[in-house]
């Protein structure tokens, strides 16, 4: 695969001309970074590393003083329009923040730590003081009670809001769950209260995920789906459901090969890429380890694919690359 061709793709759209978000743009360096420095043999190239820090820094820097400055007590006495605008600059701060956190964990520790604390006092809002306190008695029922106050104001929300509120939570449950900064310890909550917030963060991605239409006609959403769909399609730790990852499998692929659109293209290969690597690995391949997390086994009776089935994708990428040409 032309990994160097998809990296191109990506650093391409995150150069976007003014009047695109500035945030989305950042996130899309990021996970450039992230994903494929090492595949590209760049993830300790000095220059890519000033490149990225210089472009990604100041945006970052930007939310976070935004979010410090900000006054959201009056969330919940906010409607109509303002509360959806609130709603949707939260969200995408949080996924920012998130992706950035994964980045610079290694490259600036303390900074990585500040942003995930914002990212996850801005899911606080969202999750707890928009509405009634929740109940925090670690129980399934406690758990899904709470998430059904959370979801209360779903339908004020706009598709795009709610695009980018899916996009958060996926990214939340993607990244507070595995925080390793040795250097500061003030982020490993308890394990319970771990567990905790993941089990809610699952059922927010699981609810909102049905409340996509996807078939969004403006760019600021279409993006996100993207970068929801690399999220979750590219995730090696089996994260999210098979209902989640399914749905985001039929909009992505169709989208890709329907579309001439070059980061639809690009996300779209690193999936499938990353449907035969998960199957080599389930199946034997480098590891037969048993991986458990949260008391879930992780890989284990997975479905082993066909060599049809193994066809098919590969097939399916050297489409999809002959259109990056």
């Amino acid at each position: 695969m032309n990994y160097e061709k998809i990296e191109d793709v990506f650093i391409k759209n995150a150069k976007l001309p003014d009047g695109d978000m500035e945030e989305l743009c950042t996130t899309v360096r990021l996970y450039a970074y992230e994903l494929l420095s090492d595949k590209t043999g760049r993830s300790d190239d000095i220059g890519e590393i000033r490149e990225l820090v210089e472009t990604t820094s100041p945006v970052l820097e930007k939310l976070y003083q935004e979010y410090e400055n900000s006054e959201l007590n009056t969330l919940k006495d906010t409607n109509g329009k303002a509360y959806d605008e609130t709603v949707f600059d939260l969200s995408v701060l949080i996924a920012v923040m998130c992706t950035g956190s994964r980045v610079y964990e290694n490259l600036d520790p303390v900074f990585s730590r500040d942003i995930m604390h914002a990212a996850l006092d801005a899911a606080h809002f969202l999750m707890v003081r928009q509405f009634k306190e929740a109940d925090d008695d670690n129980s399934d029922a406690g758990e899904r009670s709470s998430v059904i106050r959370m979801s209360s104001r779903d339908d004020e929300l706009s598709e795009r809001t709610t695009a980018a509120m899916l996009w958060a939570f996926a990214e939340l449950l993607k990244t507070d769950k595995d925080i390793r900064n040795v250097y500061d310890h003030s982020l490993m909550a308890g394990m319970p209260q771990k567990m905790s917030r993941q089990k809610r963060y699952k059922l927010r991605v699981s609810d909102l995920i049905k409340r996509i239409s996807f078939d969004l006609s403006g760019n600021v959403e279409s993006s996100i789906l993207i970068l929801l769909s690399l999220v979750v399609l590219s995730d090696t730790e089996e994260t999210f459901s098979d209902e989640v990852r399914t749905k985001l499998y039929e909009f992505l692929y169709k989208k890709a090969d329907e579309s001439d659109d070059e980061m639809t293209t690009a996300v779209a290969v690193l999936a499938l890429q990353n449907e035969l690597d998960m199957d080599e690995k389930a199946n034997g391949g480098a590891s037969e380890l048993i991986k458990v997390v949260e008391y879930n086994v992780i890989g284990a009776g997975k479905k082993k694919m066909t060599e049809e089935e193994k066809t098919a994708v590969k097939e399916h990428i050297k489409r999809l690359e002959a259109k990056l040409q």
